[in-house]
């Protein structure tokens, strides 16, 4: 049975969103979205953030929607062992035509595309890094996905979660809409209003890291006016 968690505080109420894309055209109009001035920016906070010589020779994709974020990992550790995960098969499909586009005849690792809810996936062994863009804000329950994390991952695995963060009044989404969407379709201009609404403060953030106890070892941080990032911290 699914918990219902409304984190509200003096701010304007979550609305959730579907948990899943699974309308062919809302799928296929996302996937043909220009990403690109997000999707580079939140790739060089990941990239600043990492560990010195960090070389995982296993990484795991939560939520790879049509991956384009996917792509992206890839291309920086074409060496390691991958699992792009999502619950979506018209989003799975997309990402494995996509990264199998990027993939050398005789590369021996291991890419797994699993079509697979989060709350059910349980790994066959930890991932040396955990990378997750904008599925949270989808969940219901967002300690599912908290879940799913520490599952995935041993001692000196390194996270990196991205998401969007709820602003705080119908005007702020509807503004953050125009600016950044505005020349998309229609389609995707209401996904990403319906996604602000979804999407969880950073102070709610902070909490649920709090109660799955993992605020000790990650930084939490907003990076612009619609994101935030959550990511190991260095050991010293």
């Amino acid at each position: 049975m699914k918990r219902s968690v409304n984190f509200s505080f003096h701010h304007m109420i979550r609305i959730p969103e579907p948990e899943l894309m699974e309308d062919l055209i809302q799928v296929e109009s996302y996937a043909k979205a220009d990403f690109e001035t997000a999707h580079s920016f939140l790739i060089r906070k990941f990239q600043d953030r990492l560990p010195q010589r960090f070389a995982p020779e296993s990484i795991l994709d939560l939520g790879c929607g049509p991956g384009d974020m996917s792509s992206r990992l890839y291309s920086q550790f074409p060496m390691a062992n991958f699992t792009f995960l999502d619950g979506s098969e018209f989003m799975i499909d997309l990402c494995k035509k996509r990264i199998e586009t990027m993939v050398p005849k005789k590369r021996n690792n291991k890419i797994d595309f699993k079509k697979e809810l989060i709350q059910d996936f349980v790994p066959e062994s930890p991932y040396d890094l955990v990378f997750s863009n904008s599925l949270l804000h989808h969940l219901q329950d967002p300690f599912e996905f908290w879940a799913a994390v520490q599952r995935s991952i041993h001692q000196d695995s390194f996270i990196f979660i991205s998401d969007l963060m709820r602003p705080d009044s119908f005007f702020s989404a509807n503004q953050l809409t125009k600016h950044y969407a505005n020349e998309e379709f229609e389609i995707l201009k209401k996904d990403f209003y319906n996604s602000l609404l979804a999407a969880y403060r950073i102070e709610e953030v902070k909490e649920m890291l709090e109660i799955v106890r993992l605020d000790t070892k990650m930084n939490l941080e907003p990076i612009s006016d619609r994101h935030w990032i959550c990511y190991s911290k260095q050991r010293n």
